[in-house]
């Protein structure tokens, strides 16, 4: 059996990041930048891109708006650690919300998880 935080580790993650990746090379920014702003390295966001990594789960609506919001302000450069490490944590609460995750699980025949509501963020 997974645990849920084994499934946010290696599905939802990713997906923030592919999506946050995604929004900035949208915006121009070079994905070297990118890889600097992001704390991962330039191999990863060419993953993130070409959707070859993050791909396996679909973000919500909600949880779209939260990372167009914070690719915003690594744009503007307003984002430190911190600040990224806390959106991020908040965005995987929404998503959570969303039952994002449900759809990967279903696939893998591991719904069990969050199948009874009970491993949703509150």
């Amino acid at each position: 059996m997974k645990a849920p935080c084994q499934t946010v580790v290696w599905y939802l993650l990713p997906a923030v990041g592919a999506e946050l990746a995604r929004e900035l090379s949208a915006s121009g920014m070079p994905q070297k930048e990118i890889a600097k702003r992001l704390g991962v390295t330039p191999a990863a966001v060419s993953h993130y891109l070409k959707g070859s990594r993050g791909s396996e789960v679909k973000l919500g609506k909600k949880s779209l708006a939260e990372v167009r919001r914070l690719a915003g302000e690594v744009r503007e450069g307003k984002a430190d650690d911190a600040k990224m490490l806390l959106a991020v944590c908040g965005i995987c609460r929404i998503a959570w919300g969303e039952r994002v995750l449900c759809a990967h699980h279903a696939r893998a025949g591991s719904c069990a998880a969050c199948a009874d509501g009970k491993m949703r963020c509150r």
